[in-house]
């Protein structure tokens, strides 16, 4: 690996600062769109347990999005973890309760916020 110049070294620091905080940003935003879509199936569905359960997700997908957006370390520990459970569980309930358009979108958010919050926690140490 190539050592950088104590001048260039001072370019590639913002320019990786302003890549991270907007993919940050990206993570945060999808996951607050996630919560709002989790908690509107409510509206669309009866109000069984697997709705109810996944309304509860997306009240913490919200909170956890807005953590992303103000940058809570915690909240990446959080968009590693909670999302590849829920997306575990939306692969489930497309599969065996309930095919729905929600457990698709719910699950491609999923794919795309899980590795950029490893990412993240790893390029953050």
């Amino acid at each position: 690996m190539q050592k950088l110049s104590i001048a260039g070294d001072s370019v590639v620091r913002p320019l990786r600062l302003k890549r991270t905080l907007l993919v940050r940003k990206l993570a945060g935003a999808l996951l607050i769109i996630s919560g709002i879509t989790h908690v509107v199936q409510l509206a669309v569905y009866p109000a069984e347990g697997r709705v109810i359960a996944a309304a509860s997700f997306g009240i913490a997908y919200f909170l956890i999005g807005v953590f992303l957006i103000g940058r809570s370390r915690f909240a990446l520990w959080w968009g590693s973890i909670l999302p590849t459970i829920g997306g575990l569980l939306g692969v489930y309930r497309f599969l065996f309760l309930h095919s729905n358009p929600f457990s698709v979108f719910h699950v491609v958010i999923d794919v795309v916020v899980v590795p950029v919050c490893i990412y993240l926690l790893i390029q953050s140490r």
